[in-house]
């Protein structure tokens, strides 16, 4: 039987060929261009008709996910492995491995762009040690250079004798997630009451959900304002063993606590015996001087967790725990899972930070973040002020929007991802749904082209999609 009779058995020959094509581009090394088969060589390979190829090939391009080049054929670039997490029926999947796609424009990040002059000195410093260690850090005979972050750290976050850590109280994870996992696996916390402001950090809540926590949902109100009388009928009312606090300001919505608000937090959760969780991924990167909670709080009821991402991005992508708790756990948990970070990488943070590089990076970084979350909201401003209302970014690299009118924010983040731009919606940062109005936005990083595109994509795709 031949290409063309096949054809006619099947009446969706190309539709097979399409998927064929599909999982041959997904088996792409993310990055990297190639040029497919021509239409007659894959109509021979499947063995269908060259016109059941052409019908594949034009579905690709039209989608874009193939190019034609002229007198040369089709050319496709890896995108990403995780092409059945783009199906997904969870929402976060799809923006987790929108993410991954090649020629997609990412507004969905919750970190700034890393600073090239601090990669330059950590990389300066990796070379330095390099020659000071020609043997390599992996010999028996060479230093840890764990330790000597752990000692870095403590340092960094002592501020007196009652509140000062040391080196035992430090504990090293591979990425966020890990370190979240081993505090609320530490904590144990299945069946107990977590309480989270809302929008909160997609990790946290998945984190405290897969630990079997049930978790209490405060949302903020319009002005970012914490709902006190909801949180003390909270305490009051149900045994809260824990509440998560961002240090400075509160990602993902960007705006920072009063202070006045965060003693009285304080005092109600020492009052109730409550433990926090300070959130201390992003604390440096407030836009002015914030009272952090743990200055508030008693070391022997606090837990802070870190991050050194928001300068270093995927060069430190290392996260931190200080806890004076649950050592013989959190110790157990660390040798289980070792962190396979190079030796050499861990020394240079340590001196990174210790030595002063870390402190003199940030104030740029913040400058820069401070500018272009403003050029960035001036945009938004033009073309969405009557349908979005944008709240004031007092830290980090977001922007966090509501919508003035109902809208279904799930397709607006559908028809913009077919666009090649990439939202996270707000029903990510609520396991309860007080965020479906919702989207956060990150522009750090895209040009000014970029931003006036996505603006006006996503103008469209509100109307579109109103309720």
């Amino acid at each position: 039987m031949n290409g063309a009779a096949k054809d006619k058995a099947g009446a969706f020959a190309y539709q097979g060929v399409y998927r064929y094509l599909l999982r041959l581009i997904d088996g792409i090394e993310p990055g990297v261009r190639i040029k497919l088969p021509s239409l007659r060589v894959l109509g021979r390979t499947l063995d269908v008709s060259v016109s059941t190829v052409q019908a594949a090939y034009g579905l690709l391009e039209a989608e874009g996910r193939i190019e034609p080049v002229a007198k040369s054929g089709y050319y496709a670039r890896g995108s990403t492995a995780f092409g059945p997490a783009l199906a997904s029926p969870d929402l976060l999947q799809r923006v987790l491995a929108g993410a991954c796609q090649s020629n997609m424009e990412v507004f969905s990040r919750a970190a700034p762009a890393p600073r090239a002059d601090a990669l330059k000195t950590v990389l300066r410093f990796e070379v330095e040690l390099a020659r000071r260690y020609p043997a390599g850090l992996g010999s028996t005979v060479q230093p840890c250079g764990e330790l000597e972050l752990r000692h870095a750290l403590a340092a960094r976050y002592t501020r007196c004798l009652e509140h000062h850590w040391c080196a035992d109280d430090v504990y090293i994870g591979s990425d966020l997630l890990s370190v979240l996992h081993m505090t609320w696996t530490a904590m144990q916390l299945q069946g107990a009451v977590v309480v989270v402001l809302v929008p909160c950090a997609w990790r946290i809540l998945r984190t405290l959900q897969q630990a079997g926590a049930r978790v209490v949902e405060l949302a903020l109100d319009a002005r970012g304002r914490v709902p006190m009388q909801r949180l003390e009928e909270v305490l009051v009312g149900r045994q809260v063993r824990l509440m998560v606090l961002g240090a400075s300001f509160h990602a993902p919505h960007g705006t920072a606590i009063d202070d006045a608000d965060k003693r009285a937090i304080a005092s109600l959760l020492e009052r109730h015996g409550v433990w926090v969780a300070e959130d201390d991924t992003e604390g440096d990167l407030c836009f002015e001087a914030a009272l952090r909670f743990r200055e508030l709080v008693s070391p022997q009821r606090l837990l802070i967790f870190g991050s050194l991402q928001h300068l270093l991005g995927a060069e430190a992508p290392f996260a931190y725990l200080l806890s004076r708790h649950w050592q013989g756990r959190l110790q157990q948990y660390c040798l289980q899972r070792a962190t396979v970070a190079p030796p050499l990488r861990q020394k240079v943070l340590a001196r990174f930070i210790s030595g002063g590089g870390y402190d003199d990076h940030l104030s740029p970084q913040r400058e820069s973040l401070r500018d272009q979350v403003v050029a960035f909201t001036a945009i938004l401003r033009k073309h969405l002020d009557e349908r979005l209302q944008l709240a004031k970014t007092e830290g980090g690299a977001c922007i966090w929007a509501r919508s003035r009118y109902p809208v279904d924010m799930r397709n607006v983040f559908e028809d913009l991802r077919r666009q090649r731009l990439l939202i996270a919606p707000g029903d990510v940062f609520s396991l309860q749904g007080h965020c479906h109005q919702h989207l956060r936005l990150n522009g750090c990083g895209h040009s000014m082209t970029q931003w006036e595109r996505c603006a006006k994509a996503l103008e469209l795709a509100l109307e579109a999609h109103a309720v």
